[in-house]
């Protein structure tokens, strides 16, 4: 048996075995789900894998099964803070104030806050016993609690300010960003020696961990952003040029907090590294799709860029500032790929 509360909402309408205990609690028979089957996927997003590695079950659930929990307060606040982060660059660079980042996120709350997926978040029960939701005399609408609803609101909103305090969108040079919200997707081989990365591997794998090598399987997923940065490095293949070393960085914007990295280095750089482990399946699916001619014109214009630069960009930690955190993938090709390299060898893993 699957348990879970009454926010767990199928995509499918569950067959006969579903049953409500006195606390209006949803008990899922395995056997009216999927015909007691459980499903293949046909896609692994970084997020899905992610839920994977952290709990399989978990993952069984919401990506098999399907049994998805409707949007919490956070959930909401992070789309909406994305929303405003991606639309402050539809303005030109002198009118992308902080004033101008917070209404955008107001006019997308505005647009949104009593349609299906997040009217429910401060409507007002009429009682314990009662679960319908008091409506307002003027409208047919479910009074809200419009306190708790504001201060969620000044939170999210803080949440821009912290950015804004990080990187000024108005000194965003152009072209940048390169691209926006972009999907990145590819089939990657099961076996991660024959990817474009392979040839980095240091280990050869054996026979037994693939069942059928030619076999590849969909990876997919939204870049929040793309730019065009200059390195630190000088370009060293023409004695006369001087211009700075440029390179593709994938920028990932995290509303929940940044890690408190108060550990010794070693355990440092293990949770920095789990952290970007997800922008570095971006990093591989661009790396597979450029290499193959794949992705948008702009993108496959700037194919001889390296991709070397990971940013995630959390506008919280726990001090209530914003933090970004830095990862260059390595100086050299080889050194990328391995690094690549392994993300292919752990999807393949969970694939």
């Amino acid at each position: 048996m699957i348990s879970g509360s009454t926010s767990l909402q199928s995509s499918s309408p569950t067959k006969s075995g579903t049953i409500f205990d006195e606390n209006d609690d949803v008990i899922y028979d395995p056997k009216a789900l999927s015909d007691g089957k459980i499903p293949f996927p046909d896609s692994l997003s970084p997020s899905a894998a992610a839920e994977f590695k952290a709990c399989p079950q978990s993952y069984l659930i919401q990506y098999l099964y399907k049994i998805k929990q409707p949007a919490n307060l956070a959930l909401a606040k992070g789309s909406m803070c994305h929303k405003a982060l991606e639309s402050v660059y539809d303005l030109s660079p002198e009118d992308r104030s902080l004033e101008q980042l917070q209404n955008l996120l107001r006019k997308s709350w505005s647009e949104v806050r009593f349609g299906n997926t997040y009217s429910h978040l401060f409507a007002i029960a009429n009682s314990k016993d009662d679960k319908n939701h008091v409506t307002s005399q003027e409208n047919d609408e479910p009074e809200r609690d419009v306190k708790a609803e504001r201060e969620w609101g000044q939170s999210a909103l803080q949440l821009l300010k912290n950015y804004y305090e990080m990187e000024d969108p108005r000194l965003i040079p152009p072209p940048n960003p390169i691209e926006r919200e972009v999907w990145v997707r590819y089939n990657l081989m099961v076996d991660p020696l024959k990817g474009v990365t392979g040839y980095a591997s240091s280990t050869q794998q054996s026979d037994n961990e693939v069942s059928n090598d030619n076999n590849s399987f969909l990876v997919r997923g939204i870049v929040d952003r793309i730019d065009l940065v200059g390195l630190n490095s000088y370009n060293t293949n023409d004695d006369d040029d001087t211009s700075p070393e440029m390179a593709l960085r994938i920028i990932d914007y995290k509303t929940g907090k940044a890690p408190d990295f108060k550990y010794s280095r070693a355990m440092n750089e293990k949770i920095a590294n789990e952290n970007m482990w997800q922008l570095k399946i971006y990093a591989l699916l661009l790396r597979e799709m450029l290499a193959n001619e794949k992705g948008s014109k702009i993108l496959r214009d700037l194919s001889t860029v390296n991709l070397r630069q990971l940013r995630l960009m959390y506008l919280t930690n726990v001090d209530g500032s914003g933090q970004y955190l830095d990862m260059d993938l390595g100086e050299t090709q080889e050194e990328r790929d391995e690094v690549l390299q392994e993300v292919h060898a752990d999807l393949s893993k969970i694939w």
